[in-house]
């Protein structure tokens, strides 16, 4: 065993880093609004990332239960992929069992244990974003006939799913909205959170899998900004901006026009309605500013700009589909 293989990755990115240096102007610094509601100018490796965010629990059978039943909704080839991956995690689980009633412990074999609690989902995003790569940098750069490629168009389909399901505000969300009206309510609440770092990655794999299914149905493009306002990233970077999604609160949407910023000049979307045509769009100014504000609006904690300028007249916004419910629930 490797020194490396004991080295658990304790800081967690929920928005890929490197993805956020596209609006450090050639650094690794940013400006982005902070949990008070400033504006600070940092390294990308301060944003949007929690401590071990990724580590996985222990499951009961009550956990695998749930996951189990939503994964049952699934068609079958993804349940088989959702199974097989649960099961790695369940044998690593299982594994530990044995040697915890072994009655011994060996500082090795401790830490070996949590780093991989800690970097196996970790790792998996890794792979995501280090097979997207390529794509991005071609689409930044305008190449939009990278997604020509079969393959190419499967991995940057894969990695946008998870760029919904992975965040920390996806998650917020969507265990804020869970009904808790009855024992097995809270009890499904309750499991859900319990083992959301492994249901986030389940509801990745189904995102990605149904827009790359329906990608011949869907109008995808790429929005190039040349305005003086430049386009801003988020805590939750790809957002649907339809008509139909509400400003001010977190529920499910009839249709989808996601919205993915690639840099301040370049976004990819993949809408459902026409209002934009297949390939490659100029936008003007007034759809810069409304693709920005649905971004702060869908945002929880942080909006991402290249300048300070770029980013504060939309500090107003940030949240507000998420503090509307909370209001309305009695809580701060």
């Amino acid at each position: 065993m490797s020194l490396k293989d004991l080295e658990a990755k304790k800081r967690h990115h929920y928005i890929w880093a490197k993805y956020l240096t596209r609006w450090g102007n050639g650094t690794k610094n940013v400006f982005y609004t902070t949990k008070t509601g400033k504006i600070a100018l940092d390294s990308v490796r301060a944003v949007a990332a929690d401590d071990y965010f990724y580590k996985a629990t222990t499951l009961t059978n009550k956990h695998v239960e749930v996951i189990k039943g939503f994964s049952k909704q699934s068609p079958k080839r993804l349940q088989q992929q959702h199974m097989s991956y649960l099961n790695d995690f369940l044998m690593m689980q299982h594994a530990e069992t044995i040697y915890r009633r072994s009655g011994s412990e060996k500082p090795e074999v401790e830490r070996h244990l949590h780093a991989i609690k800690c970097n196996l989902l970790e790792n998996l995003h890794a792979s995501h974003e280090k097979a997207a790569l390529p794509v991005l940098a071609a689409l930044a750069d305008e190449q939009l006939d990278v997604l020509q490629n079969q393959q190419n168009m499967v991995e940057f389909m894969a990695f946008f799913g998870h760029q919904i399901s992975r965040t920390k505000t996806f998650r917020d969300g969507a265990i804020q909205i869970l009904p808790r009206r009855t024992e097995l309510e809270i009890e499904v609440a309750d499991a859900m959170a319990h083992a959301w770092w492994f249901l986030s990655y389940m509801f990745g794999m189904n995102l990605g899998l149904s827009l790359y299914a329906d990608r011949n149905n869907a109008t995808h493009a790429l929005l190039i900004n040349d305005t003086k306002s430049r386009f801003i990233t988020s805590d939750h970077p790809v957002v649907n901006v339809h008509s139909c999604v509400s400003e001010t609160v977190f529920a499910a949407p009839k249709h989808a026009d996601f919205y993915y910023p690639i840099s301040p000049r370049i976004a990819y979307v993949i809408c459902d309605s026409n209002r934009f045509t297949p390939g490659k769009n100029k936008v003007d100014e007034d759809t810069v500013l409304e693709l920005n504000f649905k971004v702060a609006a869908q945002a929880m904690v942080h909006i991402i700009g290249d300048t300070e300028s770029a980013i504060r007249p939309f500090k107003a916004q940030i949240g507000r589909r998420y503090h509307k419910r909370t209001g309305d629930r009695g809580t701060d």
